[in-house]
Formats: structure tokens, C-alpha cells, sequence
């Protein structure tokens, strides 16, 4: 799979995955939510086009923890005497937002998942004040990661558009530009943005004159920079159809994104940067309950476990293979290169 994104005339791009929906959420977004949370992709984004790990703390099967520059967060978002309590709030709107989904059987039987899209966040000034510490679960980066169609954000209209319920729109214009011209229904719409599960804006006047008209002007004011949107819904009819004229287009050039599952060339040894954290992540943890004397030594040792698994099995599996040398390291049972086949024949 191929994706990259490098700006033109300086004017720098988030990107967003437009198959990732974060709209079947039960609550609306503020400017900042959203703002921290493409932020928060853009980290991830970049790790896994191996173009930097530095704000990725840690990387595991069940979750992936980053931390945020506050600086990446404009100073047009709030203001710099209150900036704590603004991040405070934004975080507590993040922790709360989820995603979920119900069905029902021919039974009658209800089936349903939720999933909190992050399951911590935290910032001290005390311990680090230039950054915001998030976790992120399995289920929800997982989907995030397979960026096989996207679309890219202009990160300095991001900062002037009014509201979160803009950058939502801005979002799902970019992601149809490609189209120049779609439909969608008005209960969809309201969906993505959040309001569907909150009752809000539940006829079409109140939301056009409330969120969806005030949202495409001010995109249109800045449309000499990127795209220009109108639309139309006919009197009594579901869907509204959108026009979007892309007046500004940023390059599009090459890059791998990362497997795990990748394969691990004998001769050089070289791990990509997603594997190499997931096990720096693996030695880290361990490490914390003493159970480790030499940490460069072990990272050889499960390199050549890896190499070795990856020529014995086609079904090779990075994750079930890292987690269990993890569980033998913690038994005290992993005590040189290839312990798991010798405790294997044993038993």
C-alpha cells in the first residue's frame, strides 16, 4: 500500500483516513476536540510511514500511546492564560466520545459493541508541560491505520474555520472532492456530525441555518486556499446534494506504510520502525520488573526468534509470536535465543 503527502506553497496538510468514520459518535465535537484528535492521527500517520516514532510512547497489541506537542495546539484555539483549563476540557469531551454499534436478529436479540476512543489522557505542567499524554486502544487504531484512501486537511484553515461542527464538514467535503459532486441524506449528515444519537437539529431548517449553511461560508471564505462547496436540497426530499471545487490541490507523492508482519531479512537484521518500537515497548515493560539484566542482548535474542518463526510458518503471527516470548520473559523461562522451542520439546 502507497500513501504520502508532501504541501505545496508551504501551507501545511493534516491528513484524515475518510473510511475511518468517527461519526457514529453519541456527541457533537468542540473546535479543539477535533483539532486534538487529527493532531493526535497526524502522530500516528507518521509513524506508521516509518517518518518518525519520537511521539509514540509506546506500542503494543492492546494499545498505542503518543504524546501531543501543546505547541502543535495554534494559540488561535485559546488563549495562553487559560490554556490548561481549555485543554482539560477538550480531553474530557475526547475521553468521552465512543464508538459503538447495535443490530438486531431475526430473534429480536440485540447485538452491540462500545468502544471509548481513548483510555487516557493526561497533562501535568509538573511532570512534562510541553506535552499531552493519550492512549489510544487496539480497536480503534487499528481501524484508523489502513489509510488506503484519505483525505488532506489544511492545517491553517483548520485553525480559522468557527467550529468543530466546520472542520467536521471540511472533513467530509474532502473526503467526496474527489467526486466533485455527491449526495447524501439529510439523517446521514446529521449522523457524521454527531447529532443524530443527541436529538439535535432534527428538521432540516434549524440545521441548515444553524450548522450547515453558517459552516459553508466560512469555508468559502478561505476557498482561494483550497476548495469551494454549494449545495441544494429540494423542498420535501431526503438527500442534499453537494457541489465541491477544488481550487488548490497539494501533491501527492509515494510511501510505504509499515507492517508488523513484515519480513525480517536475515543477512541485515534491520527491523522497520513499527516493529522496532513494538519491541523496545515489549523490553520497556518487562524492564520495569527487574526481569531483565542485558536489554541489547534480548533484543538480538527475540530478533533471531522472529527471523526463525518467519522462515517455519506461512501463518506467522508478529503480535502472538512477541506476546508470548513476553509472557516467558515474565515467567523467567526465556533465558537465551530459541527458549521457547526448548521448553516446546520439553513438554
Amino acid at each position: 500500500m502507497k500513501f504520502d503527502v508532501s504541501n505545496t506553497v508551504n501551507r501545511e496538510v493534516r491528513v484524515v483516513n475518510r473510511n475511518f468514520s468517527l461519526a457514529e459518535y453519541g456527541n457533537a465535537w468542540t473546535k479543539m476536540e477535533r483539532f486534538l484528535f487529527i493532531e493526535c492521527y497526524n502522530v500516528i500517520k507518521d509513524f506508521y510511514l516509518a517518518k518518525n516514532s519520537d511521539l509514540i510512547t509506546s506500542f503494543t497489541s492492546e494499545n498505542i500511546a503518543l504524546k501531543i506537542p501543546v505547541s502543535f495546539l495554534n494559540s488561535k484555539l485559546f488563549s495562553s492564560k487559560n490554556r490548561s483549563k481549555q485543554l482539560m476540557d477538550a480531553s474530557r469531551g475526547l475521553m468521552d466520545k465512543t464508538i459503538y454499534n447495535s443490530s438486531v436478529g431475526r430473534d429480536g436479540q440485540v447485538a452491540f459493541y462500545f468502544v471509548n476512543m481513548f483510555t487516557f489522557i493526561q497533562y501535568d505542567p509538573k511532570q512534562d508541560k510541553h506535552h499531552i499524554i493519550l492512549k489510544i486502544p487496539k480497536e480503534i487504531y487499528k481501524d484508523m491505520i489502513p489509510i488506503e484512501s484519505y483525505c488532506q486537511l489544511d492545517l491553517q484553515l483548520l485553525e480559522e474555520f468557527n467550529s468543530g461542527n466546520t472542520i467536521r464538514l471540511y472533513e467530509i467535503f474532502k473526503s467526496y472532492a474527489f467526486k466533485k459532486r455527491f449526495t447524501i441524506t439529510f439523517e446521514s449528515l446529521r449522523k457524521r456530525l454527531g447529532f443524530f444519537n443527541q436529538n439535535k437539529y432534527q428538521e432540516w431548517k434549524h440545521f441548515n441555518s444553524k450548522v450547515l449553511k453558517p459552516a459553508v461560508i466560512n469555508i468559502n471564505e478561505h476557498k482561494e486556499f483550497d476548495i469551494e462547496v454549494s449545495y441544494e436540497k429540494e423542498r420535501g426530499a431526503d438527500n442534499v446534494c453537494f457541489v465541491v471545487i477544488q481550487h488548490h490541490k497539494n501533491k501527492a507523492s509515494i510511501g510505504s506504510i509499515l507492517s508488523l508482519d513484515e519480513v525480517i531479512d536475515p543477512v541485515e537484521r534491520k527491523l522497520n520502525l513499527i516493529q522496532d518500537k513494538y519491541i523496545s515497548t515489549l523490553i520497556n515493560n518487562c524492564d520495569d520488573k527487574k526481569l531483565i539484566s542485558n536489554p541489547v542482548e534480548l533484543k538480538e535474542w527475540i530478533i533471531s526468534d522472529l527471523i526463525y518463526q518467519q522462515k517455519k510458518s506461512e501463518d506467522f503471527n508478529w503480535v502472538y509470536a512477541c506476546n508470548a516470548i513476553s509472557k516467558q520473559l515474565r515467567l523467567g523461562v526465556y533465558t537465551q535465543p530459541y527458549s521457547h522451542l526448548t521448553k516446546a520439546e520439553e513438554g
